[in-house]
């Protein structure tokens, strides 16, 4: 199937606050072990996000400490770069946090929307982009004082780009509102060098050399959700997503390959290890160590949904469904080894 680079349908238009949250999250004693969906890294700190807009910050990752941020909407991802910090979720909302003594300020406020977003990268200070259900694509050049969107229509199945073809012949009005309800969940952006990567809804693997104002959709053979894309330490892409799928894309086989993992549950976060190993983690705490064609495999005994995770020095820090935890390893073993063994 020919999936050649399709020019973007690229619409733009400006986003703003459309209206502020006048409401706080709620300083709660136990928001540690609340349901928390991403982590992410400062130069010093560590951040996590969930539900009820709770934001955490640590230096250790195991004594948090709850900001006080302009919203009640659950956080979905955080990312941060140069010491400034960039969270998001649902009801389209934008947070940014610019010093350690600043406070969170209120960039988007979209609950008229109803599409969550998902995910938030940023190329420098200035340039970013976050993503989220049902294609949404938002832009900014300015630190996020401004966001705008776009619509790329090459996130879509070569066969629903012929249908849309066909209906927007007859009548442009109606092909508008099948574009804006076909277009697949935008789940995880990457960058990697000068490639930025998605992945998503309905088997959803692109790339974009050109900071993601064109996009090309990358053949794999799966039409299932991706949850995650990374690049791991050797320079390989990994994706992960439902019912146990990981795939891997080299330069050298320039395709996707599948790795058997032997599970059927959800894998939601790749965290890279050593040059060629990584660990992938999921739902029912279920964990998956990736070693070439080497694969291990442990559980959490508590069985809850692992959401995101991030190795610092030699411990792993997780978001889960029942808030933060973290694991040590040692270099002489695996973390799978690890976790079986009961260190």
């Amino acid at each position: 199937m020919n999936r050649s680079k399709i020019l973007s349908v690229l619409f733009v238009s400006s986003l703003c606050a459309f209206s502020a949250s006048s409401e706080e999250s709620y300083l709660a004693p136990l928001a540690k072990e609340s349901l928390l969906l991403d982590v992410a890294k400062t130069n010093t700190q560590i951040i996590s996000v969930g539900e009820r807009g709770h934001i955490l910050l640590s230096e250790d990752g195991e004594n948090w400490q709850q900001q006080t941020v302009p919203t009640l909407s659950t956080l979905t991802a955080v990312t941060a770069i140069d010491n400034q910090i960039w969270a998001v979720g649902h009801d389209a909302v934008i947070l940014h946090k610019s010093a350690a003594s600043q406070p969170w300020q209120l960039q988007m406020f979209a609950p008229e929307l109803q599409k969550p977003l998902l995910d938030v990268t940023f190329l420098n200070s200035q340039e970013g982009i976050a993503i989220g259900a049902y294609g949404t694509f938002l832009r900014t050049t300015n630190g996020g004082a401004d966001w705008k969107k776009e619509v790329h229509r090459e996130f879509l199945h070569p066969d629903d780009i012929d249908y849309l073809e066909e209906i927007r012949a007859e009548d442009e009005d109606f092909y508008q509102s099948e574009l804006a309800s076909i277009l697949p969940h935008l789940n995880k952006i990457l960058v990697a060098g000068e490639t930025i990567y998605i992945a998503g809804e309905s088997g959803l693997l692109a790339k974009s050399d050109d900071k993601g104002f064109t996009w090309q959709r990358m053949d794999v053979n799966y039409f299932g959700s991706f949850f995650d894309i990374q690049q791991i330490n050797n320079g390989d892409i990994v994706a992960v997503g439902l019912r146990g799928n990981i795939f891997k894309f080299s330069s050298e086989s320039a395709q996707w390959i599948q790795i058997r993992s032997g599970m059927t549950s959800s894998l939601n976060t790749i965290i890279p290890y050593s040059e060629s190993q990584f660990i992938a983690m999921g739902n029912s705490g279920n964990i998956v160590c990736v070693n070439g064609d080497d694969v291990q495999k442990a559980h959490f005994e508590d069985g809850k949904a692992i959401n995101a995770a991030l190795n610092v020095q030699n411990q792993i820090i997780i978001a889960s469904a029942m808030g933060m935890k973290s694991i040590l390893y040692r270099d002489d073993m695996t973390v799978c080894e690890g976790i079986n063994s009961g260190l």
